[in-house]
Formats: structure tokens, C-alpha cells, sequence
């Protein structure tokens, strides 16, 4: 279709010049026994048995070769799981380099050998790494294109969720084109699906709008707050300019809306 009409983009952008160090790689481990238990609770200190999330989002192991990241859900995360397993989701942001403990890469890798890496990690005495890995069932999942969606692009290279002139076409989903969303989220997908829907068959309802929070001053305080590890602007390591600057730009906010907004995100 693409190369009918540009109006329907150029996905060439999206599956070329993929770099070698990506993440292209995922698993999911099946424990069918609680002998993971223990060492789960070491580092995520939560019971995955609990009823509740575990893991909050996923849990970076910062000194893995592979930069190996896991998720552990509320559990029993599928409606035919049995009581006595447990799920893990596994995946690795470096697939160019080779394991701690697992020799290889991750594409070169097995389903076993993937559960024995992230055991390793998990502080699973290597003595033990080979039985529990093997009395485990781990399905890698090869994802070559997963972060096409972050590749450099210009306007036009995705085409718009309903191209122009067309009555019966719409494009959904997050290689489509919609105003101000971040991709990689369901919201997008959704999102994309609505605007098809409500322009194709003229339905008078609006799309929820995305979340201005690129143009909201608080969630920018917030974000400096959390993304400078929680410390005040003073506490910061600038260079003297700038900190002049700052010292000079807080005489002058004071007294001001902006400077309680500071003071309730920390930043003063």
C-alpha cells in the first residue's frame, strides 16, 4: 500500500538499520514448584503468593551483562494457572553481549539457559541453577522489531489513523500517526482505534485527549524532583553559572505562586 501513495507512509523507517545492541528478547518462566520463593522474597521483599503485585512494574538488575529486567504480576496472572506455579516475564536490553553466567547471547540462547541467567542473578546458588532451571518452563520469545516504534522518524513516515480522502480505510495502532500521544502504551492503541471509528462512521463523540503534562508545570517540577534523585536545586552539582542563576531566579519567584508550587515538589 505504501508504495501506491505516500498517504500511507513509509514503513521502510521502521525495519531498517535495527541496532545490534537492542532489546529483542523476552521469556516467560513457569515455576512449577516454590523453590524460587525464598529468593524472590530476598530481593522484591513480597511474598508472589500474596494476591498482590510483586515486582510494581519491572525490576532492573543493573549489574547483568545482558541489563536483564523481570516481572512478576499478581499471581495467578492466567485464568488456568495452577496454584502451585508461578510467572515470571524476563526480558534483556543488551542482546549483543554475553551472560554472567551463561556464556552466550541472548538470541543464541535456549529457553533453559535464559532461566539459568536470571537465576544466577537472582542469587540461586549455582549448584542448584541447573535442576531449577530445568524443572522450569521457559518460552523465549524472539522480538526483533520491538522497538521499532522509537526509531528516528519524520512526519509522514507513519500515516494518519484516517488518510486523507479516505471513506473507508483507517490505520490503527502505534505505527499510526495521532496528535501528542507516546507510543508503546495501550492508551495509543486505543486511542487510534476511537479516532478511526468516530471520523470513518461520523459519530459526534470526542477522543479523550492526551494528558497535557509536557505543558504542566507542576508534573515538570515533579519529574525534576524524581529525576535529579530527589534533591533540592541547591543540592545539585552544577556548574557555578548555573547555579548563580538559580539562586538569582529564586529571589525573584519569591512570594509567588511558582515558589509554593517549589516548595510542594521539593525542589525547595
Amino acid at each position: 500500500m505504501a508504495a501506491q501513495d505516500s498517504d500511507f507512509g513509509h514503513p521502510d523507517v521502521f525495519c531498517k538499520d535495527i541496532p545490534k545492541a537492542n532489546w529483542r528478547m523476552a521469556a516467560t518462566i513457569t515455576f512449577k514448584n516454590d523453590d524460587i520463593v525464598p529468593f524472590i522474597e530476598a530481593v522484591n521483599k513480597k511474598d508472589p503468593h500474596s494476591g498482590s503485585i510483586v515486582t510494581s512494574g519491572p525490576t532492573t538488575i543493573k549489574d547483568s551483562n545482558w541489563l536483564l529486567g523481570y516481572s512478576i504480576s499478581r499471581q495467578p496472572h492466567f485464568k488456568a494457572q495452577k496454584p502451585n506455579e508461578l510467572i515470571v516475564w524476563l526480558y534483556g536490553l543488551f542482546s549483543d553481549t554475553k551472560g554472567n553466567y551463561v556464556e552466550k547471547t541472548m538470541p543464541d540462547c535456549n529457553g533453559i539457559e535464559l532461566c539459568e541467567e536470571w537465576l544466577y542473578h537472582m542469587g540461586v546458588p549455582e549448584e542448584r541453577i541447573p535442576e531449577m532451571a530445568a524443572a522450569a518452563t521457559t518460552i523465549p520469545a524472539h522480538m526483533p522489531y520491538i522497538t521499532s516504534y522509537f526509531m528516528p522518524r519524520a512526519l509522514g513516515d507513519r500515516p494518519k489513523v484516517v488518510p486523507d480522502h479516505s471513506k473507508n480505510l483507517a490505520f490503527i495502532g502505534n505505527f499510526a500517526e495521532t496528535p501528542r500521544d507516546t507510543v508503546f502504551t495501550t492508551e495509543y492503541s486505543v486511542r487510534t482505534a476511537m479516532e478511526a471509528v468516530y471520523t470513518l462512521l461520523d459519530i459526534d463523540r470526542g477522543v479523550p485527549e492526551v494528558f497535557a503534562s509536557a505543558f504542566d508545570v507542576r508534573m515538570l517540577m515533579n519529574a525534576m524532583y524524581y529525576l535529579n534523585d530527589q534533591k533540592k536545586l541547591e543540592d545539585l552539582d552544577l556548574p557555578l553559572p548555573e547555579k548563580l542563576a538559580i539562586k538569582g531566579m529564586l529571589k525573584k519567584v519569591k512570594g509567588t505562586y511558582i515558589e509554593e508550587l517549589m516548595k510542594k515538589y521539593k525542589l525547595i
